[in-house]
């Protein structure tokens, strides 16, 4: 068992930011769970899943929506509430919380809730990084076709004000969830997937949240240093900074409780694109592609060396394009679903599957 202090929780939300890869919500929103989680308790406790009984039950625990969206509402009561509804609907103890993914807000998901229950976290995050859909945080429940999830979700406020519960298939409920974002002004907080501590530990991102310390601890030494990150990071997890330059072209669209769009950033004579839908999900140099999802692509604030998310990004930023290969990151089973990215394909009009064939074998 670990303990986390409010410290070692800072770390883990500036590890998060990186491994949002452009999604997994802002870094402000992290500091606000942070400082309403510690207001609650001076310390946290993170579990690896092998510390529970393997039949034990862990619940996921997300925040869905487009992260632009500027009408949003998640508080500690509606995390409550979210909590009190699942339990009664599911009418199964909860041992464990895990977060969905890592990512500059996601990876305090859960934060909350164990600091106002006492139930511990679990080190088993659905995904070591930030991803669009809550089927590609499903840990791969989506292959057996008689799981039936539960899944909780409230937020908003005044006449936006929404709690929903939801049992069926994966696909419906998680449809019927994202459709609550969208309803509660662009963002709810959600408890989901009951599964087996024992089916965690084999099928999600276990120590990814170590990760995400480990990164922190990194960004936080290295803090306005832009070449020391980079260097960090290189060393670290074969990082490559494919270039440097001013954002251009940038543009977004919000439907269906995402967001989805592109920007350009050019060198010289060489024009590097960047597609996302929350996530940055390929990135091209003059039409040659030379990442994409689950690869880390993220924009590095040249001033700073902080990510910066799809959802900030504007024309006129001076950037540092950043590349992390997939076998560096902890991914859990939803990044080896082929079927799962077709959606993807779809929203961006790129090809994805065929660049990450190795991953669906």
């Amino acid at each position: 068992m670990t303990e986390l202090t409010k410290e070692l929780c800072l770390q883990a939300l500036y590890g998060g930011l990186l491994l949002g890869g452009g999604g997994g919500g802002s870094i402000r929103l992290g500091l606000d769970a942070l400082e309403e989680t510690f207001h609650h308790t001076d310390r946290l406790k993170l579990l690896k899943p092998g510390e529970l009984s393997p039949d034990e039950t862990v619940v996921n625990v997300s925040m869905v929506g487009a992260p632009s969206a500027k009408d949003t509402c998640v508080k500690a009561e509606h995390w409550k509430t979210a909590f009190q509804n699942f339990e009664n609907f599911n009418g199964t103890k909860i041992s464990g919380l895990t977060s969905c993914e890592n990512g500059g807000v996601s990876t305090s998901n859960g934060w909350i809730l164990s600091a106002l229950t006492g139930i511990p976290l679990v080190d088993a995050p659905s995904n070591g990084r930030a991803h669009p859909t809550g089927m590609m945080g499903s840990m791969g429940l989506d292959q057996f076709p008689d799981y039936v999830t539960v899944q909780s979700a409230c937020g908003g406020k005044g006449e936006k004000y929404v709690e929903t519960v939801a049992r069926g298939s994966l696909p419906a409920a998680s449809h019927l969830i994202r459709q609550t974002a969208v309803a509660s002004g662009g963002m709810c907080c959600v408890l989901r997937n009951p599964v087996s501590a024992q089916y965690a530990e084999t099928h999600a991102a276990v120590g990814a949240i170590a990760q995400a310390l480990e990164i922190g601890r990194g960004f936080l030494e290295h803090s306005g240093d832009v070449s020391g990150v980079l260097s960090f990071l290189a060393d670290g997890y074969d990082a490559e900074a494919v270039c440097a330059g001013v954002t251009r072209n940038c543009a977004l669209r919000m439907g269906g409780g995402y967001d989805a769009g592109s920007l350009h950033v050019m060198t010289g004579q060489d024009d590097y694109e960047l597609t996302f839908w929350n996530e940055y999900m390929t990135m091209e140099k003059n039409g040659e592609r030379i990442g994409t999802f689950p690869d880390l692509l993220c924009t590095l604030d040249a001033l700073t060396g902080l990510p910066l998310s799809s959802a900030e990004i504007q024309d006129g930023r001076n950037v540092v394009l950043l590349k992390i290969p997939r076998n560096r990151l902890i991914l859990g089973m939803g990044m080896h679903r082929e079927n799962l990215f077709r959606e993807a394909e779809k929203v961006l009009g790129k090809e994805m599957i065929s660049y990450q064939k190795e991953l669906f074998s």
